[in-house]
């Protein structure tokens, strides 16, 4: 009766290995020594919330779109209430220029009115633009905030004489659109200041890389 042999490798196989071969992988294993989970591709980088001065800066700018527009209705409102008056003035421009091509009232009027609608057409084209911008502003483009930089001067600048001149204004209507130009340019004022704070610059950096 033989004896059964003893558990474990054979000898011919010490600790398990085959003659001339090398140790066999277990578990997670790749030829050039990495897991699996190392040759899949990155996870995309996560979204970069903007900080809070760049929220502040398009709440201010859709401020001063708002101001604007106001404006310009106040401004459009006052012009028809006393169209007669604006159409009279008309009449007389055009006549003084030649006076062979005097305007009837009718057609005078008519001219007014188109020109107000035209006016109505290019401030909401104007609008929709400055909407695009603070878009592409609050989503981390440079040349956006250069934009807005530069219509927030101009808003300033235009403004400076009627926060001066104030106290000289007479009319009710006057009176209106030169406190709402007024509030448009401290509006525009801080979110341009806003926008180049240094944690609205870092942002629009890392947007850029």
């Amino acid at each position: 009766m033989t004896d059964d042999p003893p558990f474990g490798p054979p000898p011919w196989h010490p600790e398990g290995r085959p003659p001339g071969g090398n140790p066999q992988p277990q578990g997670n294993w790749h030829p050039e020594g990495l897991p699996p989970s190392a040759m899949q591709p990155a996870p995309p980088p996560q979204h970069d919330p903007a900080p809070v001065d760049i929220e502040t800066s398009r709440h201010l700018w859709i401020v001063v779109i708002g101001l604007g527009v106001a404006s310009m209705l106040v401004g459009l409102w006052s012009i028809w209430s006393d169209r007669d008056v604006f159409v009279d003035a008309l009449m007389a421009d055009v006549t003084a220029q030649d006076p062979s091509l005097a305007l009837p009232p009718e057609t005078a009027d008519t001219v007014l009115t188109v020109a107000m609608g035209f006016a109505l057409l290019f401030a909401a084209a104007i609008t929709a633009l400055v909407w695009l911008v603070v878009r592409k502003m609050r989503a981390g483009k440079l040349w956006a905030r250069a934009v807005l930089t530069a219509i927030g001067v101009v808003v300033v600048v235009t403004t400076l004489p009627s926060l001066f001149g104030l106290g000289g204004v007479s009319g009710a209507t006057a009176v209106v659109t030169t406190i709402l130009g007024i509030l448009q340019a401290v509006a525009a004022a801080g979110a341009v200041y806003l926008m180049h704070r240094r944690e609205s610059t870092e942002y629009f950096l890392r947007r850029r890389a």
